[in-house]
């Protein structure tokens, strides 16, 4: 089985195999199981500020990578991104898959509250998140293995972990009989 992810970012791309390591759905297939990894544009700026836009741009990235003709069962556009949740504002990340025949499904990781401080310098500043974090503290990059909730969280959720929840949010419909219904 092949999956073609959208980026070669080591964190997100951990996140896929993590959860691709203990999903049901691959365990025949698992041990013969190819990345294809291919960095693959959104069509769009940088920083996704609403999670209809953060999904808009993961899906984006999906299309984007089957569109190049790449061989693969699956295609995965990966996308992280600040919403507003009620008063606040959360990040999380967001997968799209779509498969070959077409069928496509979006997965939402956990979400964490952004610092107040950092919520004023993407909201009124228009800072990006990696930005913004290195004007805080310096050393942090946001793209790393860490990433802003491993920051703001003492490294309990790492970057990883908000596209491997994604993921088995995402691949679920493609297997689970409750979506054949």
């Amino acid at each position: 089985m092949k999956i073609a992810i959208g980026t070669t970012s080591s964190p997100k791309v951990a996140g896929v195999q993590d959860a691709v390591a203990v999903c049901p759905y691959f365990d025949n297939v698992r041990d013969s199981m190819e990345y294809i990894l291919e960095k693959t544009p959104s069509d769009v700026a940088d920083m996704p500020l609403s999670l209809e836009v953060t999904l808009e741009w993961a899906r984006n990235r999906a299309m984007n990578l089957r569109k190049m003709w790449i061989d693969a069962d699956f295609y995965v556009g990966i996308e992280g991104g600040v919403w507003p949740v009620l008063d606040k504002k959360v990040l999380g990340g967001t997968i799209y898959i779509i498969d070959k025949a077409g069928e496509g499904h979006f997965g939402i990781s956990q979400a964490m509250e952004v610092p107040p401080v950092i919520e004023k310098m993407l909201y009124e500043e228009w800072k990006e998140l990696g930005p913004a974090m290195e004007l805080l503290k310096g050393s942090v990059a946001t793209r790393s293995e860490e990433g802003s909730m491993g920051a703001w969280s003492d490294n309990m959720l790492v970057r990883k972990d908000e596209f491997s929840l994604a993921f088995k949010a995402a691949i679920s419909p493609f297997f689970n009989g409750y979506y054949k219904l």
